[in-house]
């Protein structure tokens, strides 16, 4: 700890008297009051007046100094804007838009004196989003640039309440595997011992063999691993990946209805939680998606504009994008499932559906599209044997390399699917943003492996 003499013997006991700036209340008013958190913006006004912006992660306070008040104000110049500090005075109604502010007694500084020489602007201004990235703890320090963080944080906290309160069992699945589980070349390498392993690309298997064991709903929050080379706006190289599976369902039609009762509940929850939350979040209307509107793959190809099919019949973003304009304009809704996709988009793994009408091979399986962007992959799972052995051959993998996957199901599995989403492409989407990586804490890329 720093022995500056503006602490005093005793300044950190003071911490645990501290109210947060959500805390301080008009009945307060005239009672002392202890406060911390880091400073922005110190105003002289004249000799002996100053004021002082002090945020905490609530919000923030105006402190007023005074000669004739505060007992140390002779070292206001030790500090400097953005360094952390404590502040013991009394609470007033202020002119401050806050509407309050602290007449501060006495002040301590809670570290080293900070540089005042930040290499970043704090709201966002002329700083772009790799250079914020690169300095990531000084912009998170922008009420505006947490917030991502705090609405993915009640997404998932109520997410998991709606899978607690609807008899769910979370499961925490390895995250080295033997081998990949999605297949394909998006595969991150590593020596493991005496061999190589895999980070998993998803907890896709795992989740089927809690099914196998017994379990009917389970759900897991777990970092997934994509080594996907591409910057593009809504992909990163491991993310947050919020996974259900659930047993004893008819079609993929029960997954994608499960899917929309707990996307009601989350977006009421966080919606709810936005309304009593400091300043920053009340701007944030969090529309629940009602009645999920939803088509088949095969009419969406009618849909969008020739090229917006990718050559393995799956859509493009930009034709996502035209999808979900059509649904918007036709049924005023920001969410939509497509469903029934071609079998060559698709994994083994996923049931075999009705043929389109040209013939070409579908799965039971589907994405949900939120304002154009694709958050959730789920399907309807093989879990015949025999069958997987056959599309494991139609897909041109080797069989000996998923002995252990089709091992699964010789004891017997009953019919069920589920999904895997993103919740930070759904608060990206939340909060019209630009990029995934604003709504992750510490993202990574082909290129960033630091902070």
């Amino acid at each position: 700890m720093p022995n500056d003499k503006m602490q005093g013997e005793n300044a950190f006991e003071l911490l645990k008297l501290r109210k947060t700036t959500n805390k301080l209340l008009e009945q307060d008013f005239e009672n002392e009051a202890i406060v911390a958190g880091y400073i922005d913006n110190i105003r002289e006004v004249g000799k002996g007046l100053c004021f002082m912006d002090l945020y905490d992660q609530y919000g923030k306070i105006q402190l007023t100094l005074k000669d004739s008040i505060s007992e140390n104000m002779k070292d206001i110049s030790k500090l400097t804007r953005y360094s952390f500090m404590m502040a013991v005075g009394k609470l007033v109604k202020g002119k401050a838009k806050e509407g309050m502010e602290i007449e501060v007694k006495k002040f301590y500084l809670l570290t080293e004196k900070a540089s005042d020489q930040i290499p970043i602007g704090l709201d966002g201004q002329n700083t772009g989003l790799e250079k914020r990235l690169d300095y990531r703890w000084l912009d998170l320090r922008d009420p505006d640039h947490r917030l991502p963080l705090e609405l993915l944080s009640l997404f998932v906290m109520s997410g998991s309440e709606y899978f607690y309160k609807n008899d769910y069992t979370e499961i925490f699945t390895p995250k080295l595997v033997g081998y990949p589980t999605e297949g394909g070349s998006e595969i991150f390498i590593l020596p493991y011992f005496n061999r190589e392993a895999y980070l998993a690309q998803s907890p896709q298997f795992y989740k089927q063999m809690a099914i196998c064991s017994g379990f009917e709903k389970v759900f897991e929050v777990g970092p997934v691993f994509r080594a996907n080379p591409s910057f593009t706006t809504r992909h990163d190289t491991e993310y947050t990946s919020f996974d259900m599976e659930i047993a004893y369902i008819r079609s993929h039609h029960d997954v994608m209805d499960e899917e929309e009762r707990m996307l009601n509940y989350i977006f009421k929850k966080v919606d709810a939680e936005c309304a009593n939350k400091p300043k920053e979040y009340r701007n944030t209307r969090v529309e629940a998606p009602g009645k999920i509107p939803k088509i088949k793959m095969e009419e969406a190809y009618e849909l969008v504009s020739k090229g917006n099919v990718s050559g393995d019949g799956d859509l493009t973003p930009d034709g996502e994008r035209e999808v979900a304009k059509y649904i918007k304009e036709t049924y005023e809704n920001d969410f939509v499932f497509v469903y029934d996709y071609p079998l060559t988009t698709r994994p083994f793994y996923h049931m075999f559906g009705e043929p389109m009408k040209n013939g070409t091979e579908t799965t039971k399986s589907f994405d949900l599209l939120y304002r154009g962007v694709e958050i959730t992959t789920g399907a309807q799972r093989e879990h015949n044997q025999d069958r997987l052995a056959s599309n494991i051959e139609k897909k041109g993998l080797k069989k000996e390399h998923l002995t252990y996957y089709i091992e699964l199901f010789r004891y017997g599995a009953p019919p069920h699917g589920g999904l895997g989403l993103s919740p930070t492409r759904v608060v990206k989407q939340m909060l019209n943003m630009q990029n995934v990586r604003e709504a992750t804490f510490a993202p990574r890329d082909p290129k960033r492996l630091f902070p």
